[in-house]
């Protein structure tokens, strides 16, 4: 079979190639009997005739020619005339494409809570939100319900009473004689001092209100950052007490100092609102002159960057007018070139020689250049002459 294979031609084993192929993506498995069968149908006559006198053939060329045939013969197999093969190429641009795009590193987002900082891909964002969301949506709902007991758990936590003291208040006003004895042997009251028919009792407040309890909350938030310090010092030192007094009153007013303190903008802006203060002589509170030197502050920002806008738009219009001057230039430079050209072609022109033409010989007339009505004259005295 290989000394056959040696002296096809490269149609012939094309052929056979493409129909062993074909066979292969039929499912269908190929023999070494049916692909013989293939190679003797497709080789003719004269090939077994060049059978011996091939037979002395470099063998390494020959399994060469039979390797590039191969190659040949499955690329063309691959083709088809209804374009499967672009199909094939463009699937394989679009496959190449999607593996750049996987492997390209994904970018993570960040995000700061409880004083500490953390990183999400968008694959974790979007697996994660459903779940976190619903309970994120709970928690709100429970922090509505406790809202209105964070006194009273203040009062405890304040009076460090633990699960089994909270038990005892309420078996003691539930009458549970035993749980009053604990409490009069626990507090060491005498019952003979006791009198059942006092009522002078009035119940005492305890635990912090609202407003400390929130300005509780934002001082936990923002005292895990370093910077806390800072801001502490300012408003325990640095600022007066009608500042602190209109703080305590809405305490997202100190997380926003505290995100100025972080931010580097309170350095930008305090100097600003020190030196207001000292022209008018200290009239207001510290909070009211760095509202003022801030609404200052983002003022002369916003002027400084439209000017910066305008100077940028200066520049750029005077870059496209001095383009556009460096084209008309060049155009024009190019024209007085062409002319320049040109007139000096004419100068070379009429300063070169006149060649003369080429002499007629005597009595010889060049009918061919000359006129029609010469012509004429002449055939006619022709004629008369004959």
């Amino acid at each position: 079979m290989s000394d056959a294979l040696y002296d096809m031609s490269d149609e012939e084993l094309e052929t056979a190639f493409r129909d062993a192929k074909m066979n292969m993506n039929s499912g269908e498995e190929i023999s070494t009997e049916d692909f013989e069968a293939v190679v003797d149908e497709t080789a003719t006559g004269d090939d077994l005739e060049n059978l011996d006198n091939s037979q002395d053939s470099d063998l390494t060329s020959g399994e060469d020619a039979i390797d590039e045939a191969g190659e040949e013969a499955s690329d063309s197999g691959k083709e088809s005339p209804d374009g499967d093969a672009d199909l094939d190429e463009e699937q394989t641009d679009e496959q190449a494409e999607n593996i750049a795009e996987t492997k390209q590193p994904a970018q993570k987002l960040k995000y700061r809570a409880n004083g500490k900082e953390y990183e999400f891909s968008q694959d974790e964002i979007m697996q994660q939100f459903p779940k976190i969301f619903g309970q994120a949506m709970d928690y709100t709902r429970k922090m509505q319900a406790i809202k209105p007991w964070r006194k009273t758990i203040d009062a405890i936590e304040q009076s460090k009473l633990n699960h089994n003291d909270v038990s005892l208040m309420i078996d003691v006003l539930k009458g549970d004689k035993a749980a009053i004895a604990a409490v009069l042997k626990r507090t060491g009251v005498d019952t003979l001092d006791l009198d059942s028919n006092d009522n002078s009792y009035v119940p005492k407040s305890y635990g912090r209100d609202e407003g400390t309890l929130a300005i509780k909350d934002v001082v936990d938030e923002i005292s895990r950052d370093q910077e806390y310090s800072v801001t502490q010092k300012i408003l325990s030192n640095e600022w007066d007490d009608n500042s602190w007094s209109e703080m305590s009153k809405d305490p997202q007013l100190i997380k926003l100092l505290h995100m100025d303190v972080k931010t580097g903008m309170y350095d930008k802006v305090q100097p600003i609102a020190e030196k207001m203060k000292l022209f008018e002589g200290g009239r207001r509170s510290d909070l009211d002159y760095y509202k003022s030197a801030a609404q200052e502050y983002f003022k002369e920002l916003a002027e400084h960057e439209s000017n910066a806008q305008q100077v940028e738009k200066s520049n750029k219009r005077a870059q496209e007018t001095q383009q556009k001057a460096q084209k008309v230039a060049e155009v024009k430079r190019q024209e007085a070139q062409r002319k320049a050209t040109e007139q000096a072609s004419a100068k070379r022109k009429a300063a070169a020689p006149t060649k003369p033409g080429p002499s007629k010989p005597q009595g010889v007339t060049d009918y061919l250049e000359d006129s029609d009505e010469s012509f004429n004259e002449w055939y006619k005295n022709l004629k008369d002459t004959l």
